[in-house]
């Protein structure tokens, strides 16, 4: 079975203004750089037309928040508002965001059935901010939240676990997924820097692994042989759900991280192992954080190419 790699044709229209980092050049230069590897063959490119239904926003997101989407969304193309502080969104936002979602639950059951060893899905917007009455952080609908929601609900998947490498605390994850049955979350992010919260979480679910400014690729590789690998073991999923965010990487601004490419397919390998372990493989990796976009396609070739194994 090949990995997938997923995509919509929303990610590009997504416009956010000229200052935004996140912007539609992130997801071209990452296909850019998987053209240019000449490594296409190993994997099965999917630009989907799924879209999340409003049933499968609401699993995670509040119907005050989705109207409130609705109604500050621009009319018309080239205009531009903002849904909170630092979340800019513009005429064909809300028809990415739920592409985005879309592409996440879809590969989700392409990988379930077997249709794909695993998958990364490279959309825009990212997720992992927004929480069940907001978004935040670039977010405006938690892909991965949305996802596992639905591989419990209606796919009737017992256990999945979701895995977080962003530089950033996934606390728009935690808010929505916390103490829910049947999912375990593990988050490695800097302390200290944006949202400035998560690092101490109450819930039962949740294992929050915090990095120090300067705390290498090596670092995290330690941190998740030792708190994240036997849990994993332990809880036995039957997929994992990789956030992955590539602004821990060492040229990248929003953060104080040490990371390289090497890290990524060293952190990579020890997702995969353990997905080898418990759950035959079974991954679905989703596109958070990362900025710079040379780093951040270098990365992301570096992830997908060992989930490929090639």
């Amino acid at each position: 079975m090949p990995t997938g790699f997923i995509t919509h044709t929303f990610c590009s229209k997504h416009l956010t203004g000229n200052d935004s980092p996140e912007s539609p050049v992130r997801t071209t230069a990452v296909e850019e750089q998987l053209m240019a590897s000449g490594l296409g063959y190993a994997f099965e490119r999917i630009e989907d037309t799924y879209k999340a239904s409003e049933a499968d926003i609401l699993r995670a997101h509040d119907a005050d928040y989705l109207q409130r989407i609705k109604d500050v969304l621009p009319k018309k193309l080239g205009e531009t508002a903002h849904l909170c502080a630092d979340t800019i969104i513009s005429h064909h936002s809300l028809e990415a965001a739920l592409s985005s979602a879309g592409c996440v639950i879809d590969a989700t059951k392409r990988v379930l059935s077997k249709q794909l060893a695993n998958a990364f899905c490279c959309v825009r917007p990212p997720g992992h901010h927004a929480g069940r009455h907001g978004g935040s952080g670039f977010c405006i609908f938690n892909n991965i939240a949305i996802a596992a929601l639905y591989a419990l609900d209606v796919l009737k998947v017992a256990r999945v676990a979701i895995v977080d490498f962003d530089a950033h605390h996934g606390d728009g994850t935690e808010d929505i997924l916390k103490n829910r049955p049947g999912i375990r979350l593990f988050s490695l992010f800097q302390e200290g820097i944006f949202p400035h919260v998560g690092q101490n979480s109450s819930a039962s679910n949740v294992v929050n692994t915090p990095l120090q400014a300067g705390d290498t690729g090596e670092k995290a590789c330690e941190l998740i042989r030792k708190k994240w690998i036997p849990a994993i073991r332990e809880f036995k999923p039957d997929l994992i759900f990789v956030a992955a965010g590539f602004d821990a990487h060492s040229d990248e601004v929003m953060a104080d991280l040490d990371f390289s490419e090497i890290d990524y397919a060293s952190i990579t390998r020890l997702i995969d192992s353990i997905a080898h372990e418990v759950c035959d493989g079974r991954i679905v990796s989703v596109l958070e954080g990362g900025y710079n976009p040379r780093t951040l396609a270098r990365s992301v070739l570096a992830h997908i190419r060992t989930l490929a194994h090639v």
